[in-house]
């Protein structure tokens, strides 16, 4: 199976940066509005908004450094360091933000990968949060769910064209928290005589749908009957994914279609 590369690595580390420096812009307005009523409420509200945000991007930093063979800890580790600026921020009492990493059939510490053959891949990171502020004005309880998913789905089909040429086409579909998500890049494989061969996207480019939907199309010497590909993805956020496929003959009808 192909290797992934390491790229994204800027966007993994600015997603924690952008997440440190919403949380200390968000304190600063806040603090500076002082107890005016109204206007306080609303500052509060952008702040707890704030954490929730700054949340994500810490999510986003880990699953984008894990996916690019960081280690599985970089979540927790991630988070920590999140946990700790938020609450040192606060000033006007005592916050607590506590995190639970996500255990399930599914998810492991948090994670969930699965970069399959059947044409579905996933990427994905979720934690439970709850914050806990405790001041002479505020006594409060916010609880929240943080979930970062990227999913690739591969499908497609063979066309016999000639006695010994076949064409293959081959369907990506990139989704963010199951919504179309555009790609930083799109790299298509094929597997030629047991050994995985990159697609030459110079001779055969890939065609760009500009909402998360990438199709290749290209010829290859065989009559073999099915064909193994696989696609790695790297989403705008730097979150990698696999997935991988069998193509066989069938021009008429498809998932794509």
């Amino acid at each position: 199976m192909p290797k992934r590369g390491r790229s994204g690595q800027v966007l993994i580390v600015t997603a924690l940066v952008i997440a440190l420096i919403t949380i200390s812009t968000a304190s600063y307005i806040y603090n500076l509005s002082g107890n005016t009523g109204d206007d306080q409420s609303s500052m509060l509200n952008d702040y707890l908004q704030s954490i929730e945000i700054g949340s994500k991007h810490a999510i986003i930093s880990a699953l984008a450094n894990i996916t690019n063979q960081g280690d599985n800890e970089t979540l927790a580790s991630n988070l920590n360091t999140w946990k700790t600026e938020v609450e040192k921020q606060y000033t006007f009492g005592t916050l607590a933000l506590n995190y639970t990493l996500r255990e399930t059939s599914l998810y492991s510490s948090g994670l969930y990968l699965n970069w399959s053959a059947n044409g579905n891949g996933v990427s994905e990171a979720s934690a439970d949060f709850l914050l806990n502020a405790d001041g002479s004005d505020l006594k409060m309880q916010l609880p929240f769910t943080v979930n970062v998913s990227t999913a690739l789905l591969v499908e497609g089909y063979l066309t016999q064209v000639s006695p010994q040429t076949e064409q293959a086409t081959v369907l990506c579909r990139l989704f963010n928290e199951g919504q179309p998500a555009l790609a930083q890049n799109v790299t298509v494989f094929y597997q030629d005589s047991g050994v995985w061969q990159t697609l030459n996207t110079t001779k055969y480019p890939l065609l760009n749908y500009g909402n998360g939907t990438y199709r290749a199309t290209f010829s290859l010497v065989t009559s073999a009957s099915s064909l193994n590909v696989s696609a790695n993805a790297f989403d705008t956020r730097g979150i990698f994914v696999r997935a991988n496929t069998t193509l066989t003959g069938n021009d008429t009808a498809y998932l794509g279609s």
